[in-house]
């Protein structure tokens, strides 16, 4: 993270927050602006390219992850939307919601906050 920090900050000054707090991030982040944070490993992959996240992940992310929680009145809609489009691997996603100690609540808004079965 120091690395990437450290290479960014020169070419974008002022857009690189490092770890930032849900405070941080309300008072200094900007819309183009970029957040480094740690990974957490085992995460589902995108079988396409690398740099692009799995619609399972996300969903589990939009929960664990304190930077999106800042948009959870979207969180019904856009879920339900994702389940109808698109297939999703729900055990690997349920897998990842247990590693990120998530599971739980991710089970009980869907079951309570969306139409699907």
């Amino acid at each position: 993270m120091d690395f990437v920090f450290s290479s960014l900050i020169d070419e974008m000054p002022g857009k690189i927050l490092l770890e930032p707090s849900i405070k941080k991030i309300t008072q200094y982040g900007t819309d183009d602006g970029i957040l480094i944070d740690r990974l957490v490993t085992e995460a589902p992959k995108s079988d396409e390219e690398s740099y692009k996240v799995p619609l399972e992940k996300l969903i589990v992310d939009m929960f664990a992850n304190k930077y999106l929680k800042l948009f959870k009145g979207d969180y019904p809609i856009a879920i339900e939307t994702m389940f109808n489009k698109y297939y999703l691997n729900q055990t690997g996603m349920l897998r990842y919601a247990r590693r990120r100690n998530k599971e739980e609540e991710l089970v009980k808004f869907i079951k309570d906050n969306t139409k699907i079965n």
